[in-house]
C-alpha cells in the first residue's frame, strides 16, 4: 500500500479529518488508498502551539489511512480559499503548488511502526488491520470522511450494478494477490454464454483464506466490483484479452475459465482501465460507441485514467460522471 509521511501533529490532523487538503510542490498520477505515516522526528513546540500534547501522539509509525481523491494545481486565491482545509498559516508558497485532497480517514487500531521516506513509498502488508475500522477519535468525523471513496463499499447502487446474488460456484480457497489487486471471474450467463465480474481489492491485503462464495460477496471482502452480461462482455472482448495478456495469460484461457472458481489476477493499471471501460459501456448497445469509448480510455494517460476512475466510482455524482465520459468519448 502506498504511504505519505507527515510530521506530527499534521499526521494526527489528517486522521482526525481536520486536515483534508495537503500542500505539496509535486504531484503523482496515483489515486486511491493512502497510508498516513507519522515521522519519527518530534516537534514538541509545534505540537503544543497547535493544541496537541506531543507525548500523546505516535511517531515513526503508520497511524491510519485516507483516500487520495484528487490533486489540483493551486494559485494564491485557491490556497487562501482552502486554508481551513490545509490548515497552514504561511502565505502562498509560490509555484509549483498542488493541493492533495483526502477523504475517508480511518485510524489503525494500533500504530504500525515502520520507517518513513520522502514522497510516496510502500508500506507493510500488515495494513489489512484497517479494514472496516472507523476513525477512533471520540466522535470526530469530518463531512469529507462520510463521503464514499473510489474503493468504498457504500457506493450508490445507481453508479455500479452488482449482480452477485445469482453466482453459485463450488467453494474453493481464494487469496487476493497484493501485486495485482483486480480479480476477474468469468461466470455462466442465464441467457447463454458467460458474463464477467471484476473485483478490486486493497493492495497488500492479507486475510485468512476464504471461499469463492465469500469472495463474491462485496460486503464481506471485496471493496469494489462491476458485473457485466454476456453481450457487454462480447463487445469488449478485445480489451479484456489485452488486460489478460498484459498479466501473463493466454487468450485461450478466457474460454477455458468460464464458470471456474479461479480468477484472473490483473495489476492496477490494466485492471483499472478495464473496469473503467466496463462501467462506461455497460448501458450501451451500439458497437461503434462501445469501440469509441474503449479506444478512448486505452489512449488516456495514466493520470487521466485514474482521474476518470475516481470520478466514475465515487459519490452521488458517479452515474453523472459515467455519462459525461460517454458523451466525451462517443458523443452519446
Amino acid at each position: 500500500m502506498k504511504a505519505l509521511s507527515f510530521h506530527q501533529p499534521r499526521a494526527e490532523q489528517v486522521i482526525r479529518g481536520e486536515k483534508t487538503v495537503d500542500i505539496r510542490t509535486w504531484q503523482t498520477a496515483y489515486r486511491g488508498p493512502l497510508a498516513i505515516h507519522a515521522a519519527a522526528e518530534r516537534r514538541d513546540a509545534r505540537c503544543r502551539a497547535l493544541g496537541f500534547d506531543p507525548d500523546a501522539l505516535a511517531y515513526g509509525a503508520v497511524i491510519g489511512t485516507v483516500t487520495l481523491t484528487e490533486i489540483r494545481v493551486l494559485d494564491a486565491g485557491d490556497y487562501a480559499a482552502l486554508q481551513a482545509q490545509h490548515r497552514l498559516e504561511q502565505p502562498f508558497p509560490g509555484v509549483p503548488c498542488y493541493g492533495w485532497f483526502f477523504a475517508a480517514p480511518q485510524r489503525l487500531p494500533e500504530p504500525l511502526h515502520t520507517a518513513g521516506r520522502r514522497r510516496l513509498f510502500e508500506v507493510s502488508d500488515q495494513l489489512s488491520a484497517v479494514s472496516g475500522q472507523p476513525s477512533a477519535v471520540s466522535g470526530q468525523r469530518s463531512a469529507v470522511s462520510r463521503q464514499p471513496s473510489a474503493i468504498s463499499t457504500e457506493l450508490p447502487a445507481s453508479s455500479i450494478q452488482l449482480q452477485v446474488s445469482s453466482i453459485q460456484q463450488p467453494a474453493s480457497s481464494f487469496q487476493p494477490d497484493p501485486a495485482r489487486p483486480f480479480a476477474l471471474y468469468t461466470l455462466p450467463d442465464p441467457a447463454g454464454g458467460y458474463r464477467a465480474a471484476l473485483y478490486q481489492w486493497v493492495n497488500g491485503r492479507q486475510t485468512s483464506r476464504f471461499t469463492y462464495e465469500q469472495a463474491t460477496r462485496p460486503a464481506a471482502q471485496a471493496l469494489w466490483s462491476v458485473d457485466v452480461d454476456a453481450q457487454t462482455l462480447h463487445a469488449t472482448t478485445e480489451h479484456l484479452l489485452a488486460a489478460l495478456r498484459a498479466n501473463g495469460y493466454k487468450a485461450t484461457d478466457l474460454a477455458r475459465a468460464a464458470g471456474s472458481d479461479k480468477p484472473f489476477y490483473l495489476d492496477e493499471p490494466t485492471g483499472l482501465r478495464l473496469a473503467l471501460i466496463l462501467l462506461a459501456v455497460k448501458p450501451l448497445t451500439r458497437q461503434d460507441r462501445i469501440e469509441a469509448i474503449g479506444q478512448g480510455i486505452q489512449a488516456m494517460s495514466a493520470e487521466e485514467a485514474y482521474y476518470w476512475f475516481s470520478k466514475c466510482t465515487a459519490g452521488p455524482d458517479a452515474a453523472r460522471a459515467q455519462k459525461a465520459l460517454r458523451v466525451l468519448l462517443a458523443e452519446e
